[in-house]
């Protein structure tokens, strides 16, 4: 915001020439001045400065006096902060204000005090006090019994005790008091700033301090016993519980009452004829204690304040204080508002809350209060409570409508599935981190993984209805009694386990964004990018000798996707339901009406085995050189290579035996050397190097024709498939015919000899080449492989 900075002088009384130098940004607060404060161990220095002594603070001189260019000064005297302390001061608008000129007369007013909370490293080290326009002050008046002087109405106008100000708004009053200081000689300097200064959330206008009477709950008497039930209560993370615990530890009177129309009327009732007060605590006593019947509606205003009591006292008649409870009252009270007294036995305290960061000091604070204040106990009404970040817009900025930043949530359901933005808002970061929303975000990792999850599930039901799988039958147990589990199932079924665990253990702490890492991790890397390549070719077969081993990837599958179903269910809740009763319940209509009413996954240890996980990591590990060094050499994955050499520990080698046919098919090569070191023949261009700690990997570069033809045929098979997704066929139908025209002559002689390799790889029952597409009167569609163009077709 933009205020006037300004520098201005206060005459000591009775000194002839010496000034208290003091700044301000609220020069209206000059009107309500009662005091002038100074930090009690800091040296002040007296500044000569064209015959005048200004006093100021000894360190800033300098800076002070180079911000007001001033070069012709002279510090000609020094004093501790304390030796000034009762120094009066001439307040220079007594002329103006009479109810000034009154308090002038009183002991302190007017005087200068010491204060700890003086700051000494900016402006002047000397402060004017305005008890009735800042907290400081007014702490500073009321420990010294000095008037706290609010002349000001409910708009914020000066009323008539400000004299001649009256019935002008708080801050149009600062031009005004710089014209009067100017007349009086006591106007050093002014000039705009711009400062960081509270404003209205809403109209973004500039707040105004005011003292005001009001009504408080003296929770600081039992500070002792809400800093201890605060302290029991789990949140989860150190920075919130410390945030809370500091602001409890401030232990301030809690002030109950709000100057406002509606809400929960303060049930106070003042005599107006004696003073006296009482509160009602029921509806009953207000209806006994009526001075006359009031056709009372409803317990709010304007009905309540009809009522009129009669003072027990006196006789007088008793009026309503115009105030409502601060809403937080409202809240905090909820557990007593809401239960009986059993109900409240049973269930409170709560197992768990979560609220956003901002209500350390609303709801999280008045349900500890109210609590605290009705029991006497040092306990919480919660165990656990969760204070959750804001959400920021994109770029880190607060969202709200008049910065048009602000994303809507209905519009954005409108375009964005509900499951999407749950597992994003989960998974972007720790919950206690305000976190910047990024709708595009939205659509790229958090959209990857939840549709890798959905089209795992659709590749699992469509093979798995096309051998007739039963869930019921082909059970784990019948898979183990049949001999037909491989390394990469035993894996998959292990990491599985591990991943419950960890899920489960990340979830139980709130640590929501680590829990959807592991998800995200295990459909994407574990099953999408390594499970089902490895499975893949076991599944192309129709051979009746086979169906065995392709009903047991199918009771893995089943089992892991299942278990996945359920560990997304708190994330995803619509996904979850939607693949349980069109995947799992149509396969087997035995289970639980819904997601929600299967039992939480737990990890089986028999299905754990850490040392075949230890062996697949340095699997995995190795298979990824190899695409680095495919990376480096420019060689695509789809291309096969005829050798890779492995130079590592015997430990190394070991592990990748075990799995040697899952290695060669995950590196696409056709064969690997294993040796613990190597001479300089691998040193020519011919091989590619990746390393990473004792691992080495050289990869064989050089393609054969053979190579060649087999990699271009990959390419190929890579577009029949994406052409037979875009026209509707199942992963399980067998095309008749695939026809591929206008290869150059190299690209058709090369690919000849892995035609029958390719119909078994698209599923169809014979791939025709052509050499131009009029030879067939087909729907073409144009691919590029390798920057030329070739026309693909399906019959």
């Amino acid at each position: 915001v933009e205020d006037p900075s300004l520098y201005f002088k206060f005459k000591a009384a009775d000194s002839g020439n010496e000034y208290f130098l003091i700044w301000t940004t609220m020069p209206f607060t000059i009107i309500t001045d009662t005091m002038i404060a100074v930090h009690p161990e800091a040296e002040y220095a007296k500044v000569m400065v064209k015959g005048e002594k200004w006093i100021m603070v000894k360190q800033r001189v300098e800076p002070v006096m180079q911000e007001l260019g001033i070069t012709d000064y002279e510090v000609v005297e020094t004093v501790l902060g304390k030796a000034l302390e009762g120094t009066k001061y001439e307040f220079p608008f007594k002329d103006l204000i009479p109810k000034q000129a009154e308090l002038d007369e009183l002991p302190l007013v007017h005087t200068v005090v010491c204060e700890d909370f003086v700051d000494v490293e900016t402006a002047t080290g000397v402060v004017h006090l305005s008890p009735g326009n800042g907290e400081e002050d007014f702490w500073a008046a009321q420990k010294r019994k000095v008037p706290v002087y609010v002349p000001f109405d409910d708009e914020c106008r000066f009323t008539s005790e400000a004299g001649a100000f009256e019935g002008i708004f708080a801050r149009d009053a600062d031009e005004k008091v710089i014209e009067e200081l100017r007349k009086r000689g006591l106007l050093v300097s002014v000039k705009p700033i711009r400062h960081e200064y509270p404003t209205c959330w809403r109209s973004h206008h500039k707040l105004i301090w005011l003292a005001r009477r009001e009504y408080f709950l003296w929770t600081d008497k039992i500070n002792d016993k809400v800093v201890a039930a605060a302290e029991k209560v789990n949140t989860f993370y150190q920075a919130p519980k410390s945030r809370f615990l500091a602001f409890l530890k401030e232990g301030k009177p809690w002030c109950i009452s709000r100057e406002r129309i509606w809400g929960a009327p303060l049930p106070v009732w003042v005599c107006q004829k004696c003073g006296a007060k009482t509160v009602v605590d029921s509806k009953k006593e207000l209806l006994e204690r009526m001075a006359s019947p009031v056709d009372l509606k409803e317990l709010h205003k304007p009905w309540i304040d009809r009522v009129m009591l009669k003072c027990e006292k006196c006789g007088g008649l008793m009026k309503r204080e115009p105030f409502v409870l601060d809403t937080w009252h409202n809240s905090g009270a909820s557990p007593y508002a809401r239960f009986t007294d059993e109900e409240f036995e049973k269930y409170v305290p709560v197992d768990f809350l979560v609220e956003g960061i901002d209500q350390t000091r609303g709801w999280a604070n008045s349900l500890l209060l109210e609590h605290v204040i009705l029991t006497g106990k040092a306990e919480a009404p919660y165990k656990a409570f969760l204070f959750y970040g804001l959400v920021l817009d994109e770029k880190g900025q607060k969202m709200s409508k008049s910065l048009g930043n602000a994303v809507l949530v209905n519009p954005l359901l409108e375009k964005e599935s509900a499951d999407l933005c749950r597992f994003y808002i989960l998974w972007k970061c720790s919950p206690v981190d305000s976190m910047n929303f990024d709708v595009k975000e939205l659509n790229r990792r958090p959209y990857q993984v939840l549709s890798t999850l959905y089209h795992l599930n659709r590749f699992f039901m469509q093979n798995a209805q096309y051998d007739n799988f039963n869930p019921e039958k082909h059970s784990l147990e019948w898979v183990e009694k049949q001999g037909e589990l491989k390394l990469p199932d035993r894996w998959l079924l292990s990491k599985l386990q591990k991943a419950i665990e960890e899920y489960t253990a990340r979830l139980e702490k709130c640590e929501f964004n680590f829990a959807m890492a592991v998800l995200e991790n295990f459909v994407v890397e574990t099953v999408s990018r390594v499970y089902v390549p490895m499975i893949r070719k076991d599944l192309w077969s129709d051979d009746p000798e086979t169906l065995n081993r392709r009903l047991t990837v199918y009771s893995v599958l089943w089992h892991t996707l299942k278990t996945l179903t359920l560990m997304f269910n708190p994330a995803t809740p619509f996904l979850s339901e939607f693949l349980y009763q069109h995947v799992y319940r149509k396969l087997d209509p035995k289970l639980p009406e819904s997601v929600n009413f299967e039992k939480w996954p737990k990890p089986d240890p028999k299905l754990r085995d850490e040392k075949l996980e230890e062996e697949f990591d340095m699997l995995l590990k190795c298979v990824s050189l190899v695409y680095s060094a495919r990376q480096s050499a420019r060689l695509k994955r789809r291309w096969p290579l005829s050798k890779a050499i492995v130079v590592a520990q015997p430990n190394v080698h070991e592990a990748l035996k075990k799995a040697e046919d899952f290695f060669l098919e995950l590196a696409n090569v056709k064969k690997v050397e294993y040796r613990e070191n190597v001479g300089e023949e691998f040193s020519s261009d011919r091989w590619s190097v990746a390393s990473e700690d004792n691992v080495t990997v050289y990869l064989d570069t050089y393609r054969s024709e053979n190579l060649v033809g087999e990699g271009l045929m990959r390419d190929l098979a890579r577009r029949v498939q994406s052409l037979r997704k875009e026209l509707g066929f199942m992963p399980t139908d067998i095309l008749n015919a695939v026809h591929i025209a206008e290869l150059d002559p190299k690209q058709a002689r090369l690919i000849k000899g892995f035609l029958d390799t390719m119909a078994e790889l698209v599923r169809t029952r014979k791939v025709h080449l052509h050499e131009k597409r009029e030879e067939l009167n087909v729907e073409w569609r144009e691919y590029a492989v390798d920057g030329k163009k070739v026309y693909i077709a399906i019959t």
